[in-house]
């Protein structure tokens, strides 16, 4: 997402004093049967929202659910301040806006984004926005694994805490690239794996510098909001997201960190009110469009080598072969492992489209490599991908549930480092035959 005129997806931050530790926000089945969402999740009268260690929550979802992405969004408000402003030491320009606003369902999100701020969010699964009638984060979870909904919430919690340093002022490509850069970060308990990176996005990049079809360095550095923003509502914007990841991920760790006391620079300068363009040629000592070249072809060949991380890829074949061996499951297949799923798959042609911000992939069953997790320097052996078959349902109602749905096997990996993640099927509590997952830490 770009900066729009209400300051759609900006960034922002509460760095006050700590709060009380997550509570459960009034959700009731009461409460959801009637009524509007902002109704609903209205506390009672004469008390107040509540509050995680860093955020004002409102939510329907049912307390644990609601405290689980609480205590998500407090553990990446410590790693953004770990990571920018610790090393930094920036100073807040713009005002907080802990406001957390978490949907169950999607029509609840649209509906309350409209009547309550005036704002428009189809399309998105979660906003940080600025509007005249208040400001917040925003996002839903209705049928979507949760990590899917933690990407969502760390791209968009970036831009929330980043608002509060630098306002609307810091360049799109930097903020939308370190938006992605924390986005991709997996969250193991309380640590933050940093520096994930998606091998279709890492492709992608790595297809467009050797076809020559990046975006060239002076025109991704010297794009304002406005030539940002087109290009989201026209379609075309999905290059400059994945490049202005990837040129994060090359500032951050490229020749061997390099450029991380620059980067630190750089965001001092910004954060001083220097230019973007200026405090970023300041910082890498690029005087001149040749020294800018000669940087951009530095990147170019991080870009042609950059590897995928093991475990962000690993999540995500299993969310392709979790979707895929729900639809063979559908239609009546039961395979017993991989190697049964993937034939069932590539019967039914089966391919998967998975959006993120500003771009789509598309995997497809026929291809190979998307039913392997890709090596990498921390896992010393080759990760695979294993079906566990499913203890034995408990209780009548139970069993006789299994019989008209069966539940699929799960999905592993072994071998993964620094956990091993897997996928845990759910059933829906509107519709008990509808089976839902998400990828846990196993």
């Amino acid at each position: 997402m770009g900066l729009a005129s209400v300051a759609l997806s900006a960034f922002g931050l509460f760095a006050a004093a700590p709060q009380p530790i997550a509570t459960a926000p009034p959700s009731t089945a009461s409460q959801q049967a009637v009524g509007t969402w902002w109704d609903r999740t209205a506390p009672p009268v004469g008390h107040k929202l509540p509050n995680s260690r860093y955020y004002t929550i409102r939510s329907d979802l049912i307390s644990a659910q609601t405290k689980q992405y609480a205590d998500h969004l407090d553990t990446m408000y410590g790693e953004f301040t770990k990571q920018l402003v610790a090393q930094s030491g920036l100073r807040k320009r713009s005002p907080d806006y802990p406001n957390v606003l978490m949907f169950s369902k999607q029509q609840d999100y649209l509906d309350t984004l409209r009547t309550q701020y005036a704002i428009d969010g189809t399309g998105s699964g979660g906003m940080f926005f600025i509007s005249p009638r208040g400001a917040g984060l925003a996002f839903w979870v209705e049928g979507l694994p949760k990590q899917r909904v933690e990407h969502v919430i760390q791209h968009e919690g970036f831009h929330q805490f980043a608002y509060a340093f630098f306002g609307n002022e810091m360049p799109p490509w930097l903020n939308e690239g370190l938006a992605e850069f924390f986005g991709e970060s997996v969250v193991d308990g309380t640590s933050v794996i940093i520096g994930q990176a998606s091998p279709q996005v890492v492709d992608q990049v790595r297809k467009a510098v050797v076809q020559e079809k990046y975006i060239p360095f002076m025109n991704l550095l010297q794009m304002d909001d406005q030539r940002w923003s087109a290009n989201v509502h026209n379609g075309s914007a999905g290059m400059q997201y994945m490049q202005s990841w990837s040129m994060v991920h090359f500032l951050v760790y490229g020749e061997e960190g390099r450029y991380g006391p620059s980067f630190t620079v750089m965001l001092k300068l910004l954060n001083d009110g220097t230019k973007p363009f200026d405090a970023m040629r300041k910082a890498f000592s690029l005087a001149t469009e040749p020294d800018v070249l000669r940087f951009e072809s530095k990147w170019k060949e991080y870009a042609k080598v950059a590897k995928p991380g093991a475990y962000v890829a690993a999540r995500g074949r299993l969310e392709f072969l979790a979707e895929g061996l729900r639809e063979v499951w559908s239609k009546g297949g039961r395979p017993k492992n991989v190697e049964e799923l993937k034939t069932a798959m590539r019967d039914l042609k089966f391919q998967y489209t998975s959006s993120s911000h500003g771009y789509v992939t598309k995997l497809d069953a026929a291809d190979d490599i998307n039913f392997a997790v890709p090596d990498d320097e921390v896992n010393t052996k080759p990760v695979t991908i294993e079906f566990v078959v499913n203890k034995p349902a408990k209780g009548t109602k139970a069993k006789k549930l299994e019989e008209q749905s069966p539940t699929p096997p799960m999905l592993r990996t072994r071998n993964l480092r620094p956990n091993d993640v897997g996928v845990s099927w759910y059933r829906s509590s509107s519709d008990p035959t509808q089976l839902n997952y998400d990828i846990v830490v196993n």
